[in-house]
């Protein structure tokens, strides 16, 4: 039902401009949806992982805007302040800043890490360019790594399962969600 329904009403950019908004929303199902509609061959390969990309790299850059736009927030300090004495906030963003470069590039890849770490990025007004710069290059490796590796592997198995592989794909997004919860509440 799901191929009918794609193959009448879907055009491969409209697919594209839905694999953007679905990374804003959960990252991992976005990358494995989008390897598995090009696999089935509604949205060329290229485009699923242009697609991707531009919506992980935005949705990061506008983690960070979020952060800037939080720094400016009276609010939200006068919040920080009751919660957190200014000297804890102050080592935080040294800490932060030292560590820059690998924090940004290495939260890519650990689930839940990033929202904090990129925001935090942005509240500290870190240098937005060095920022992009390392966002732009973990996004495009580590996106590239999963669609790619999904697509290759998937497209040995994924036409073999017939009218059961829509089916099976909510039960693995569901998976992904469980996980990433179990890897934050074991942290």
């Amino acid at each position: 039902m799901i191929d009918q329904i794609l193959n009448t009403t879907s055009h491969p950019l409209l697919i594209a401009v839905l694999i953007v908004v679905a990374t804003w929303v959960l990252e991992d199902a976005a990358i494995i949806s989008a390897a598995l509609l090009s696999i089935d061959g509604f949205i060329g390969p290229l485009l699923a992982f242009l697609a991707l990309f531009i919506g992980i790299f935005s949705g990061d850059l506008g983690l960070y805007g979020l952060g800037r736009m939080l720094a400016k927030w009276p609010l939200l300090s006068r919040q920080l302040n009751r919660w957190f004495s200014e000297e804890k906030i102050s080592n935080a963003n040294e800490w932060l800043r030292q560590r820059m470069v690998y924090t940004v590039l290495t939260v890519r890849v650990i689930p839940g890490l990033r929202l904090p770490s990129y925001l935090a990025c942005g509240y500290f007004n870190y240098s937005f360019q060095l920022f992009a710069g390392l966002v732009l290059m973990a996004s495009l490796v580590w996106t590239g790594i999963l669609f790619f590796a999904l697509y290759w592997f998937g497209s040995m198995f994924w036409s073999e399962l017939s009218a059961y592989k829509w089916f099976l794909l909510p039960l693995f997004v569901l998976g992904i969600v469980f996980l990433h919860k179990r890897i934050q509440v074991s942290r």
